[in-house]
């Protein structure tokens, strides 16, 4: 895999701080934030992610970061929305 290749992001709710420069950054608004248990967090729509890491880029404390996850074919929409978890790292 190239190195830097731009699969899937990786989001870890125990290193975000709810500043929201992920959501007001992203150009193709693929990201609202959600509340989870008290916490604003990302909700990432891989449907309409450009894969820019713009996210990934303006995360002050690196809760957004990227992977070479490639494999997001689906015929169900839905399954591409990935919703923020307290408990875990974002999951699709």
């Amino acid at each position: 895999m190239i190195d830097n290749f731009r699969g899937q992001p990786i989001f870890d709710i125990e290193l975000c701080i709810s500043c929201g420069l992920c959501s007001k950054n992203c150009p193709s608004m693929a990201i609202q934030m959600v509340d989870v248990k008290g916490k604003k967090c990302p909700q990432i729509n891989l449907g309409k992610c450009i894969f820019c890491y713009k996210c990934v880029e303006d995360c002050p404390r690196g809760a957004i970061k990227n992977s070479t996850n490639f494999e997001l074919a689906t015929t169900n929409k839905s399954s591409l929305v990935m919703t923020p978890k307290r408990d875990k790292k974002l999951t699709k």
